[in-house]
């Protein structure tokens, strides 16, 4: 069977989610020391080393080595049993990227891994996931800029690394529409000729911008959902590079905003993230 929590990608249950035993074990005997990815993005929340074989361990101890992930949204994944781990408390990883390997440490009985879902700390079946996301309310914006004209929405995921964008190539931006599918987002732009920042808008029931006037920065701020920020970033005209990420108001930069002030802005992208 397909499984994404393994490199190789196919295993086999070799224990199945019973109300006894509320995991999968995972597992094929003739391969030792198989990497484990994570099955989806999120925080280190747990991770525990040094541990050796002990079919009498009880307790944490007996997951042996073992790494819990937090997900958002009350749900967590946990790894257990493996023979090494490649992260640490308070690591970021993403889907895919490699925690640790299988193993045979705590209260194991041959190589394989432990693997469990957790909802609000409650261990459910994760044999529906073995090959799928977890049902996480993802969260989303939707935005759309004004050239000399409104061009289609664009839709960015959170934590996505997307190539998409709002906006054309060359062409003087002069409006924007913005709107999270969670919280309430502020936003407001700056007028290159008028060099002013004009009033703050909210989501998409009104646009920030003045039709035919170009902007060269941008403001947003998200509240309203704990847990999660706004990040984004811009083009200019005739830059062929995109200026860094801003996040918000919070900005490490000390700027409070993307752009640059002199340059039409004729591209942005838009993403809602976990706050670090």
């Amino acid at each position: 069977m397909a499984c994404r929590v393994l490199q190789k990608g196919v295993t086999r249950i070799t224990q199945a989610y019973s109300n006894k035993h509320k995991a999968v074990d995972l597992g094929r005997s003739h391969l030792t020391g198989e990497p484990v990815v994570a099955h989806s993005g999120g925080t280190v929340v747990f991770c525990q080393t040094g541990q050796k074989n002990n079919q009498n361990a009880t307790g944490n101890a007996s997951y042996g080595n073992c790494v819990k992930l937090d997900h958002g949204d009350g749900y967590a994944t946990l790894y257990a049993h493996l023979a090494k781990v490649n992260v640490k408390n308070g690591d970021k990883v993403k889907q895919g990227q490699v925690i640790g390997t299988m193993g045979n440490t705590g209260r194991s009985f041959g190589m394989h891994l432990h693997f469990e879902v957790r909802k609000m700390e409650q261990r459910i079946d994760p044999t529906p996931y073995l090959e799928a996301d977890l049902p996480l309310n993802k969260r989303h914006v939707t935005y759309k800029a004004y050239t000399n004209r409104w061009l289609p929405e664009v839709t960015d995921c959170q934590d996505a690394d997307t190539d998409g964008y709002a906006g054309i190539r060359g062409q003087r931006m002069s409006a924007l529409m913005a709107k999270p599918t969670h919280g309430v987002l502020r936003y407001r732009v700056h007028l290159l000729k008028e060099k002013r920042w004009l009033p703050w808008v909210i989501d998409n029931v009104d646009y920030a911008g003045n039709y035919g006037q170009a902007i060269d920065a941008v403001q947003m701020h998200l509240t309203g959902d704990e847990g999660y920020e706004v990040q984004y970033r811009v083009a200019a005209v005739n830059v062929s590079r995109w200026y860094g990420w801003c996040t918000g108001l919070t900005d490490k930069t000390g700027d409070g905003y993307a752009g640059v002030f002199g340059k039409p802005i004729d591209r942005i992208q838009i993403k809602i993230v976990r706050r670090r």
